[in-house]
């Protein structure tokens, strides 16, 4: 049966995908329009090759629209999912949005030439009126939230507002996914079956590494009720065990968090979750309820332990407030998960060395040693871009030429003091210095939970102990 619209989530290698919210959140509003909708998760499916994702084209009827999510690092993946569809599909609509697009509106289509739209922005109201369009055969040029071509020129709609009421949106359509085939990466995955989940939109704070090209800097949030109603349905119609929370903060709006967490305690829900919030956003009472209702582990972005290097991306967290809150939050009886950042600008050997020491005093449970990649519509994109940083320059990155675990796609990347490849092997250094270690390791593995774990430990353990032991790339044979 011919569907109105096709979503495509594009394909990456690494090995850990989780359920893209973003696009089921546009199928479910779409659907709730009267309109037909199927997805396709490249990703989930494991479609790495042109003939793969082909074949599987070749196997759905034609749609009258396709839509493909854009992120920066999936962005050639994105590219050969739009040449198959239009191979494949000479007849269809073809979209193109998400962060990549919503940053770089102005060449968007043109990195895309077989695309025939782009949207940016919150994408709910935009998709639904261009389906609209499509139904009715009205004009598509002109809608907020759009690029269109005229005469081979690019041009622009008006920016469409924010929903402000995150309640009037369904449910997101997880049903149209293979949700069997969602999972993560260790620490997470204590219970299964896992699932991720995002409670609010927009950030106010103002992080120069970080694009809110989408959403914004409009905090908008689902209501408790609204939120209770959804676990419910991940718990009893998905028979999800644990979630990972990927609000920006999910804490930020104390009395929210506190009315969430009251209601989750109510529901008597079978779930553990975790969360990503900010030092700053914690207190112990806090943390001792989030406890109570059943989370496990909380993350935060330490991102370095020299202050001048914070200062400089705009944390807006000192030493002082990270140390309280990582202490406090195992003082409740919670696991620590800390982010930490190599390659900001102004890094140095000397303040990697600094950050691997405040790491080591903090002794979270977990760290995830990230090289900074420069995301368009950031901050540092644009200043990067207009030479702030003085001798530094943008390097299109390789995800160091292999020297990371997970990573092999389209990134921009930094190099100043530190080459990039130095970046990649200082973080394998220091991963290595955290984890290797006889009483981290052990520590590690008397938190398995489940047969599931293990599992994931043989899967990702070996991955990452290989990268880890593995001599530098430029020293490889």
């Amino acid at each position: 049966m011919t569907a109105d619209l096709l979503l495509i989530n594009p394909c990456s290698q690494n090995q850990n995908p989780m359920m893209p919210l973003g696009l089921a959140a546009l199928a479910a509003y779409v659907r709730d329009a009267g309109h037909s909708v199927q997805a396709l998760d490249a990703w989930a499916e494991t479609l790495q090759s042109e003939e793969q994702v082909k074949q599987r084209l070749r196997n759905i009827p034609p749609p009258r629209v396709a839509g493909v999510s854009v992120l920066t690092p999936n962005l050639r993946g994105a590219k050969m999912i739009v040449l198959a569809l239009r191979e494949i599909f000479p007849d269809t609509l073809i979209l193109i949005g998400g962060p990549h697009v919503s940053a770089l509106p102005d060449t968007a289509l043109d990195e895309f030439p077989e695309a025939d739209m782009g949207v940016f922005g919150e994408g709910e109201l935009t998709l639904s009126e261009i389906m609209s369009r499509v139904k009715s055969g009205g004009a598509l040029s002109g809608i907020e939230g759009t690029l269109w071509r005229d005469n081979g020129i690019t041009l622009k709609g008006n920016p469409r507002g924010v929903i402000k009421d995150l309640d009037i949106l369904p449910r997101p359509a997880r049903d149209l996914f293979p949700i069997d085939l969602y999972h993560s990466h260790l620490p997470y995955g204590r219970r299964w079956r896992y699932m991720n989940e995002i409670t609010s939109r927009g950030c106010p704070f103002k992080c120069a590494y970080c694009s809110k090209s989408v959403y914004g800097n409009s905090y908008r949030a689902f209501s408790p009720a609204r939120v209770i109603e959804d676990l419910r349905e991940l718990t009893v119609r998905y028979q999800v065990r644990e979630i990972h929370f990927y609000d920006d903060d999910l804490t930020l709006n104390r009395k929210r968090t506190v009315e969430l967490l009251e209601r989750l305690i109510e529901a008597k829900l079978d779930l553990i979750w975790s969360c990503t919030t900010r030092c700053d956003l914690v207190d112990y009472e806090l943390l001792l309820l989030m406890k109570k209702a059943g989370c496990w582990m909380v993350s935060y972005g330490v991102e370095s332990g020299n202050d001048i290097l914070r200062e400089t991306i705009n944390k807006g967290v000192d030493r002082s407030q990270i140390e309280t809150a990582v202490r406090d939050t195992k003082r409740a009886g919670l696991r620590v998960t800390g982010y930490l950042m190599i390659g900001l600008p102004g890094e140095t050997e000397e303040t990697v060395r600094e950050t691997i020491e405040f790491a080591d005093a903090l002794d979270p449970d977990y760290v995830n040693w990230a090289v900074m990649t420069v995301y368009p519509g950031s901050p540092f994109y644009f200043d990067l871009k207009a030479g702030k940083y003085g001798l530094g320059r943008l390097v299109e990155d390789e995800a160091g030429g292999g020297d990371s675990p997970f990573q092999d796609s389209f990134l921009i990347g930094f190099e100043g003091a530190l080459t990039r490849q130095r970046m990649y092997e200082l973080a394998r250094q220091a991963t290595r210095h955290f984890y290797l270690r006889p009483g981290k390791m052990l520590r590690i593995l008397r938190d398995i939970r489940s047969a599931g774990q293990i599992k994931q430990l043989a899967k990702t353990g070996w991955q990452t102990l290989s990268w880890l032991l593995s001599p530098p790339a430029d020293q490889r044979g």
